[in-house]
């Protein structure tokens, strides 16, 4: 308990010229006071002693004693109560003052003692009533506004503590401290009009402040106006580079929007501030990996990939890079050591799983296939992915069995019914081929890649083809930029003999990719069906490019050259 109350007490007590209790000035010829008052005051200078002493038994036996001959002194009905606190009698202490507020209900000690007396007892509602009554008579008690309002926000009256911090305000004029403890509150109850008002005021008394814009930009966010969010994030940063949470905020808006450059350019600022800042190097590094620039994005993670307690996704970022610069030894490295740091990473065993494909290794593709289901294999996706490289290595049936695990676990799963699709087709399985594609309709009416395959299947026996055109101009309707959509309704639209429709298709499916040697192959077909043999060698030839060991390509040259 503070010592300033008995420091107080005992100014009154001089001030009163030993009165324990005060009392009017004696007219004159009026009585003297009366003899009991000074056995009081005694009594009450020797509890005071005692309670100095921290002998508080013997302080309340003065204590009393001074009450039985004064018993009209809210002095010292506080006095008792205040060593009845001392010895951790709380109740007792709370009847005491009662009785000291009844004589004294405007004594800012006596309010702020029963105030945490009540805290004491667990009574949060009794403390904040007399923190208020106390800041009536005494509004620059400044402890007592404190508590007062960490109370209010322990009850979530947020409305009550933006009341006080504006009390504050009025009292001392506006700070930027008291406006930030005024829009935090404003933001939680979302009065997002007063919140910025608030900020603006903070901005007045310093348009640097880094803060301020965080606010706004949080505000912006709020209402899903991300941009008007990104430039106030912009300015924090710009005022503050090493703000980290308004460089968060501002790499998730650019995420979500999938701006690698803007991501660049931010952690290219961050790193003016602090040039050893790791992290700002690795996100640096993933936004140039999603530009397609993997050498610029290996020049920035490539020299911190020797430091420790990396985190796995580093590697795996790492080895991503390396594995679209097509170095397979190198990805292989980082993906085991991305595995080695966290034997849980998905993503890490399916990218290893790639490497090894990619490099044609077939039964370690196979095994790390086999791992990764082993791990999770109640995750549809990596079924289909395995389906997929079984299918591509011609091991058809088991192809068809993880394909069917797939449908197992997600029946609707488009990759797995396009799939097996595909699978029966290559098996001349035309049945199975079309009776899966009607199923995988039936469930996905308007899936692209459903439409887009079973109409390729189509044309590509000459079956049914007026359906094969609706399905596919269905496909591209769906995904109009897709360059193989756009390639299957060409081929079909040649199929039916309508040529100069089918180059426009085709052509616009090169613009949109120019290496896939099908593609090319098909365009010189069309030409060569026109007649237009320069044309049709032209790019036959760029498509043997592309695939050297392509015989069928080779006859066509040879055959026409």
């Amino acid at each position: 308990m503070k010592k300033r109350y008995l420091i107080f007490n005992l100014l009154i007590l001089i001030f009163l010229g030993s009165c324990v209790h005060y009392r009017p000035p004696l007219k004159k010829g009026t009585e003297k006071e009366h003899p009991h008052v000074f056995k009081a005051r005694d009594h009450f200078l020797q509890g005071i002693y005692y309670q100095q002493e921290g002998r508080y038994p013997e302080a309340l036996v003065e204590f009393y004693q001074a009450l039985h001959y004064d018993s009209t002194s809210a002095t010292i009905y506080s006095a008792i109560a205040e060593n009845y606190i001392q010895l951790g009698e709380y109740e007792t202490a709370e009847l005491m003052l009662k009785n000291a507020r009844r004589l004294a209900p405007n004594n800012a000690d006596i309010l702020e003692m029963s105030a945490e007396v009540a805290l004491r007892l667990g009574k949060d509602d009794q403390a904040i009533q007399f923190y208020e009554r106390l800041l009536k008579v005494n509004p620059y008690d400044d402890s007592a506004r404190e508590m007062l309002i960490l109370l209010y926000q322990k009850k979530g009256n947020d409305l009550a503590v933006a009341r006080h911090n504006r009390m504050l305000m009025e009292l001392y004029g506006a700070n930027k401290d008291l406006l930030y403890r005024l829009t935090q509150t404003y933001l939680r109850t979302k009065k997002y009009s007063e919140a910025t008002k608030t900020v603006r005021s903070i901005l007045k008394l310093d348009s640097t402040d880094s803060k301020a814009y965080y606010f706004l930009g949080l505000m912006q966010e709020q209402k899903l106006n991300t941009d008007s969010a990104a430039y106030y994030y912009q300015k924090a940063v710009k005022f503050d580079p090493k703000f980290d949470q308004a460089v968060e905020r501002l790499n998730f808006i650019y995420r979500t929007k999938k701006a690698w450059p803007q991501i660049v350019r931010l952690y290219k600022y961050v790193l003016k501030a602090d040039s050893a800042a790791a992290p700002a190097k690795i996100l640096i590094a993933e936004a140039y990996f999603n530009m397609n620039q993997p050498d610029s994005a290996s020049l920035y993670l490539k020299p911190l990939l020797h430091r420790s307690n990396l985190p796995p996704g580093v590697f795996e970022l790492a080895g991503r890079i390396a594995l679209d610069q097509k170095n397979y030894p190198q990805a292989e490295t980082y993906f085991k050591k991305a595995i080695q740091a966290d034997p849980e990473n998905r993503l890490a065993w399916l990218l290893l799983a790639f490497t090894y494909s990619s490099m044609d290794d077939v039964a370690r593709a196979d095994s790390t296939y086999q791992e990764l289901l082993g791990r999770f294999g109640n995750e549809a996706t990596f079924w289909a992915f395995y389906g997929n490289f079984l299918q591509e290595n011609q091991k058809y049936q088991e192809s068809i069995k993880a394909f069917k695990k797939v449908l197992e676990l997600e029946p609707n799963n488009e990759a797995a019914l396009s799939g097996l699709g595909i699978v029966y087709e290559n098996m001349k399985m035309f049945a199975q081929c079309d009776s899966i594609y009607e199923v995988a309709l039936q469930r996905l009416p308007d899936n692209p890649l459903i439409l887009n395959n079973y109409s390729y299947s189509l044309a590509e026996r000459d079956k049914d083809l007026q359906r094969a055109l609706q399905m596919a101009r269905r496909a591209i309707e769906l995904s109009p930029d897709n360059s193989a959509y756009l390639d299957t309704y060409g081929w079909v639209l040649y199929k039916l003999g309508r040529y100069q429709e089918a180059v426009k298709y085709i052509k616009r499916s090169i613009e949109l990719r120019d290496d896939s040697a099908v593609v090319i192959e098909h365009l010189g077909d069309v030409y060569k069906a026109m007649g237009d043999l320069e044309n049709a060698l032209h790019y036959w030839k760029k498509a043997l490019e592309l695939e050297p060991n392509n015989e069928s390509l080779k006859k066509k040259v040879e055959e026409y050259q």
